[in-house]
């Protein structure tokens, strides 16, 4: 077997396992039940009811920036609660993603331990 069938045979082993990551990855939804399921999850909750109450506030700012004379004040408190809503869902979705990469690295763990316990009993029968 030649370098190059060698590496064919390596990349098509690399996609195969790379398929097989995707395949089992969980969905949006399964992800954003997670936030609510880790140490986190107190700040999480509060973060989303603050999302739920600032997209009210500025769902009023609008109407009554329209329906009222003070304008600018309106405006401003519109502009004001979309940025903090945008903040709080930005926060939420870096939880998700934290969640994400720890889960990871400790899956990344778990095969550097086995491949290090493969390699030391193949080692030690020899």
């Amino acid at each position: 077997m030649n370098l190059d069938e060698k590496i064919k045979q390596s990349l098509q082993a690399e996609q195969h396992n790379l398929e097989s990551v995707l395949e089992s990855d969980s969905g949006l939804f399964k992800q954003l039940n997670g936030i609510y399921q880790g140490s986190m999850r107190r700040w999480a909750i509060l973060g989303t009811m603050l999302a739920f109450i600032l997209t009210a506030a500025f769902i009023i700012s609008a109407y009554q920036f329209f329906n009222s004379d003070q304008q600018l004040l309106w405006a401003v408190c519109f502009v004001s609660s979309l940025m903090m809503q945008i903040a709080v869902k930005l926060w939420l979705f870096m939880e998700m993603n934290r969640q994400s990469i720890i889960k990871e690295i400790k899956r990344s763990e778990l095969e550097i331990r086995e491949m290090f316990s493969e390699h030391f009993t193949s080692n030690s029968q020899t």
